[in-house]
């Protein structure tokens, strides 16, 4: 198995700036058709994003239901949030516009990236025909369709880590450049928790980008001193706040998304890649096959070549996508498919770019393989779950509507806090955790007794759950829903859920 020894090849005549942008103008359109079908999905966790936000723009600060509580992962989101409103008064288009401008911001930052990836070793026309292809691949994932425009920050994380690494990609790097990357690191940490380690591993970056700068030592001294601020300055505020409001820096759902205690993690994480990403799992097991065949023949120096056909940013991202693989599994995460659509879109890039540059015909069956799967999985699994997402919606909106009519004071517990908080303004106490912290330690208990006395306490008269939660309890509405599991769909779902709402009998 020899590896192609990489080489500028000569531009040839099929490689045209029309063939760049057409295969932009697919990807274009392909996510213009995903915007438009998900107009009526927004995603329960977006709701949350929305309460908070909507709590700050009236002058409550991070405040669910009126309750102040370190209940959002996502700061900078919930600002921005609050910033598109000031312009667009409504809460849904105002959202829905920030998701359309993320989206732009991440498949521009992507381009750039991966054209970014290449330039060294391909030709210009070459390198913006595989950037344009990314773009293909990356808007056919599967988890694009279901996560660009459901109102969480994902893919707004993704384009700051785009525009980061494209941005330390230049060597010698210039000052706006190391300034630009320093910003969005600042502003990482803020809009994810786990970017922490992305902001960490690029200040690494920078520093030896800097070392190496062709400046003077003051200016490179006053460079990295700008560029700390830049780097320091969101997350020192962030945890000022944080510490003064909730008396904590890590937040609710860091204990509430973890994973029951006989849970496999590691399972459940290759489950995600692989439904929606097998070509990280795919990409990376063929790469090892192939270092582990040189090393074994004994002849290391082929491999040597190896570090240079990723520039540091590339590199950067497989090291940050274990390290937060590490951190899932030692916190015993249950990871959601979203958090890893903040990485594993960039690093099928990465993997893209080392196989076009050194294993052409691998290059193309994996290309093939990404864009067959791809359209197939968004097909039959993505378009009817973002339906089934609609439909969830719509029904929430109901039981939305028959909770403002309840008596302020009848507390109604529930686990899907988001959309019925948001639209009816009715205390909902959470059987998550998020913003009810004091349930956490009581999730992995078995028995009911002690979470149904937590509720009492909590000021529960109904609860919402699909079945009858003790003796006593009165249904008073209900509503079958759709199965939002990750299934490939042939034809209609029969696959239903019960959304039921009880009325609690008075405390024994």
């Amino acid at each position: 198995m020899e590896a192609a020894t990489p080489s500028r090849p000569a531009p040839t005549r099929s490689i045209t700036p029309a063939l760049v942008w057409i295969l932009l103008a697919a990807a274009a359109a392909l996510a213009a058709i995903w915007f438009l079908h998900a107009l009526g999905y927004w995603e329960d966790d977006a709701y949350i994003h929305l309460e908070f936000a909507r709590s700050v723009a009236n002058g409550q600060g991070f405040s669910f239901g009126g309750h102040v509580v370190y209940g959002d992962t996502s700061p900078l989101w919930v600002f921005l949030l609050v910033a598109f409103h000031a312009v667009i008064p409504g809460w849904m288009a105002a959202g829905k516009a920030l998701t359309a401008c993320a989206a732009i911001f991440a498949l521009a930052g992507a381009f750039c990236f991966s054209r970014s990836l290449v330039r060294s070793a391909l030709s210009a026309a070459e390198s913006s025909v595989f950037a344009a292809t990314m773009l293909l691949v990356f808007v056919l994932s599967p988890y694009f369709g279901y996560w660009a425009f459901s109102g969480m920050e994902a893919l707004l994380a993704g384009g700051v880590a785009c525009w980061a690494l494209a941005a330390v990609a230049q060597r010698p790097i210039s000052a706006p450049r190391f300034l630009a990357a320093a910003f969005l690191a600042g502003l990482a940490p803020v809009l994810r928790p786990e970017m922490s380690f992305f902001t960490l591993l690029l200040v690494l970056v920078l520093i030896e980008r800097l070392a190496r700068m062709a400046a003077s030592l003051a200016q490179r001294i006053a460079l990295l001193a700008a560029g700390l601020v830049l780097i320091a300055t969101p997350a020192i505020l962030w945890a000022r706040y944080a510490l003064h409001t909730f008396g904590m820096v890590v937040p609710n759902t860091n204990a509430a998304k973890r994973a029951q205690p006989g849970d496999s993690v590691v399972k459940h994480l290759l489950q995600v890649y692989t439904f929606g990403f097998p070509v990280v799992l795919v990409g990376l097991a063929l790469l090892a096959l192939w270092l582990l065949w040189y090393l074994a023949r004994g002849r290391a120096q082929h491999t040597a070549g190896l570090g240079r056909t990723l520039h540091a940013g590339g590199w950067l991202l497989v090291v940050w996508t274990a390290i937060n693989a590490v951190f899932y599994v030692a916190d015993h995460t249950y990871v959601q498919t979203r958090y890893i659509f903040v990485t594993a879109p960039l690093l099928t890039i990465a993997l893209f770019a080392i196989a076009a540059q050194r294993f052409p015909k691998v290059y193309r069956g994996l290309l093939g393989f990404a864009l067959v799967f791809g359209i197939v999985m968004s097909a039959l699994a993505t378009w009817p779950l973002v339906n089934a997402k609609k439909q969830i919606d719509a029904i929430y909106a109901e039981l939305a509507e028959y909770l403002s009519h309840l008596p302020p004071e009848a507390g109604v517990a529930h686990y899907s806090i988001g959309e019925a908080a948001f639209l009816s303004s009715h205390t909902i106490i959470d059987t998550g955790g998020i913003t009810r912290p004091s349930i956490i330690p009581l999730l992995a208990d078995p028995t009911d007794e002690r979470r149904t006395a937590w509720m009492y306490d909590q000021g529960a008269q109904y609860e919402v759950i699909d079945h009858q939660p003790m003796p006593g309890a009165v249904l008073v509405w209900s509503h079958d829903v759709p199965s939002t599991r990750w299934v490939v769909r042939l034809g209609p779902s029969h696959d239903f859920e019960h959304l039921m709402l009880w009325k609690l009998p008075p405390r024994p």
